[in-house]
């Protein structure tokens, strides 16, 4: 199974804020102050060295297709079984989700035209907004400068004019991706590729003959108990439930980073953070 990102050391820079190097990062700013073990946020030393993790399993769907995983927020294509590109996203909130299914990618605009749903524009009236019902191209459009049209109708991939919305459950069911990526993925991805959206919370992977990495995301695992049985029932399946240390996998649900923590049944270097963090040592 294919893993993406990486553990990295950062140096805090001035004018930095945690929340800054979260962002850049891909990170929730809980995350990274809970890995580095800080006790307040808004307090950072300049040259202060941060432990980070970017550290993803890419959802096995295909060897060729762009997988969407709503419980990570995170868009992964993979092409003749290699990563191409892995993306954070903004997806559906929770009275608009973003649907589940296998679609392909039928269509793109640059510079597109909004022309807003009517059930959108009841949502305006509602909000006491004044009602739009074409929004041309420019900053005010919230589809940004790329949209990649999905065989689903009225879904697709695109841009925003609000980049801190990506990370998060905030859309009307649309795929939204930071200006820089969604062009990456424009100008890259072919008309014709499959698209599979998905909610996958757990996520097991075999790294080497040693290595296993577990990910939980629990915003949408529901009750605890619930999490851990999905988890068992993961490394079951894959048949590793004897060569991951339990009690180590029982903290990355209780935490739920969030990035992909090794809880192999091995010992851990005393200065790897990540591994400390998840053994709770």
């Amino acid at each position: 199974m294919l893993v993406s990102g990486e553990e990295v050391t950062h140096a805090v820079a001035h004018g930095e804020t945690l929340g800054h190097i979260a962002q850049r990062f891909g990170m929730q700013v809980q995350l990274a102050a809970t890995i580095n073990r800080l006790p307040d946020v808004n307090h950072l030393r300049l040259g202060q060295r941060l432990q980070l993790s970017t550290r993803h399993i890419v959802p096995a769907k295909s060897a060729d297709s762009i997988v969407i995983n709503v419980a990570d927020l995170r868009l992964y294509w993979v092409r003749d079984g290699a990563l191409m590109a892995s993306f954070p996203v903004g997806v559906g909130r929770e009275d608009w989700e973003t649907p589940s299914g296998h679609y392909t990618i039928v269509g793109r605009r640059r510079d597109p035209v909004w022309h807003v749903p009517k059930s959108i524009q009841r949502e305006m009236k509602d909000r006491g907004e004044p009602v739009k019902k074409r929004v041309e191209p420019g900053p005010d459009n919230p589809l940004g400068k790329f949209w990649l049209q999905l065989s689903a109708p009225g879904y697709g991939i695109h841009g925003t004019n609000a980049p801190w919305s990506v990370g998060k459950f905030t859309t009307h069911g649309c795929v939204r991706l930071r200006p820089d990526d969604i062009e990456w993925l424009f100008n890259n991805v072919p008309t014709g590729t499959p698209v599979d959206i998905i909610d996958e919370p757990v996520k097991v992977a075999r790294v080497g003959d040693d290595t296993v990495l577990l990910e939980v995301h629990t915003r949408s695992t529901g009750h605890a108990k619930d999490v851990v049985g999905a988890v068992v029932e993961r490394l079951q399946q894959a048949g590793l439930a004897d060569v991951v240390d339990l009690n180590a996998a029982a903290r990355v649900v209780r935490d739920g980073w969030g990035v992909a923590i090794d809880v192999s049944k091995k010992p851990r270097a005393p200065g790897d953070v990540m591994a400390r963090g998840a053994a709770g040592s």
